[in-house]
């Protein structure tokens, strides 16, 4: 059974109004907010933002006042987070949190928006891509445009840092995968093998070797030096649509063929066009394992929780399905589901001292964050608020900075070419 979630949506800049109140500008400082539940009329509402004084004379506070015929209760936490909750329509409280950080990457133009991004190891670079082979490295601190890379022949449809935080791999619609300097754009090695346009890419330990995966139905394991294709894996007559790239521990080397570097030990979770996501095992070469089934609903993300034994795929029709990879061949242990847009991206997002939570984006512009009790059932811990209807392109997790931290920050990008950092 699916567990089914309300969820309330907010006006993605409510904390200008929410400033402006706190700075005593003049003028009515409202934005607003909705409240769905599938089956259930939906409730609309304006929030009204007035300054209100502190028990603490160096402190301001803000109140909030719900405008509503339906109930809707908000609860100012700071700056940049609320607390929703909607107790007619069963929709229990949740944080909702705005960016901390935002880059602009005005190359990229609005509208085709951001394809895919990446946040170099150390999280001082950021290379975003997107339509016509537009592809930018910025400085994430200032913002500021570092060096374009310019070669592909189409629209650039994901990218990745290596590790040094100074080169580049990224693919696009032109079948062809390129790395990259990103100090001053130059291109020296080029990969071509693909027969359509590539959808994902991983990076195979330090680098040497690398993945991708395309709608030709394949996943390809290349070694850069020599721009050799080792391994093609063909799972599908339908497109690959997200790949996840996970160490389950160190193996014997000694015996890997000539070109291959550090296979040992990892897996790849493939999502499938056709229904299903297929689980290979790099260093064997093969395919160990199939959760779902052909001609099922397309499977557009996927995440592989090593540390539980989970598989988390994310559906064309919304569903988050979740497999213990212990009994591939069985239903999924829980299923859970938020309105009817596409999955488009799923990320495992780690916290200091509890499992991993389960970071969501779709295809309407919801990013939110599922912690999942495999006994109890999944709930929703935070919503990420900055994109209204915009597809949620790419996430990142990268460890935070932060000394109290409750877990990774997370930065994400959708169709309105800029990339936030909550």
């Amino acid at each position: 059974m699916v567990q089914t979630f309300g969820y309330i949506s907010v006006q993605p800049d409510w904390p200008i109004d929410v400033k402006n109140a706190l700075r005593g500008v003049e003028g009515t400082h409202k934005f607003w907010v909705s409240a769905y539940m599938p089956a259930h009329e939906s409730i609309h509402a304006n929030i009204r933002a007035s300054a209100a004084p502190a028990p603490d004379a160096s402190a301001s506070l803000v109140s909030l006042d719900v405008d509503a015929e339906g109930d809707i209760s908000a609860e100012y936490l700071g700056p940049r987070q609320l607390r929703l909750s909607s107790s007619t329509l069963g929709i229990p409280p949740a944080l909702h949190t705005s960016a901390r950080k935002t880059t602009a990457c005005p190359q990229i133009a609005r509208g085709t928006g951001v394809r895919g991004f990446d946040i170099s190891p150390y999280g001082g670079l950021l290379v975003a891509c997107g339509d016509d082979g537009v592809m930018d490295v910025y400085e994430t601190e200032a913002g500021t445009h570092r060096v374009q890379l310019q070669g592909h022949l189409g629209d650039v449809t994901c990218c990745q840092f290596f590790p040094s935080g100074q080169v580049v791999l990224s693919g696009a619609s032109d079948m062809r995968l390129k790395i990259w300097s990103a100090s001053d754009g130059t291109n020296p090695v080029t990969l071509v093998g693909h027969t359509a346009p590539i959808t994902d890419l991983a990076i195979v330990g330090t680098g040497k070797n690398v993945l991708s995966a395309a709608k030709d139905g394949t996943v390809r394991l290349w070694y850069c030096g020599d721009s050799l294709l080792l391994h093609t894996f063909t799972l599908s007559e339908s497109a690959i649509n997200r790949i996840h790239l996970v160490d389950k521990g160190s193996q014997e080397e000694s015996e890997l063929p000539a070109n291959e570097f550090e296979t040992g030990g990892k897996l790849v979770a493939a999502a499938c066009e056709d229904g299903r996501v297929v689980l290979l095992d790099l260093r064997l070469k093969k395919s160990i394992a199939e959760f779902g089934s052909a001609g099922g609903l397309p499977m557009r993300a996927v995440a592989y929780d090593l540390e539980r034994g989970l598989l988390i795929a994310g559906q064309s029709d919304g569903s988050v399905l979740i497999w213990t990879d212990a009994n591939p061949e069985a239903p999924p242990i829980h299923s859970f589901k938020r309105g009817q847009s596409s999955v488009s991206v799923i990320r495992l997002v780690r916290r200091p001292s509890a499992s991993s939570l389960i970071c969501v984006g779709t295809e309407d512009g919801q990013l939110y964050l599922v912690s999942l009790d495999i006994t109890v059932g999944a709930e929703i811990v935070e919503d990420l608020v900055a994109f209204d209807v915009d597809p949620i392109s790419q996430i990142r997790a990268i460890p935070t900075d932060g000394p109290n931290a409750t877990r990774q920050s997370i930065w994400a990008a959708g169709q309105d070419s800029r990339v936030c950092m909550f």
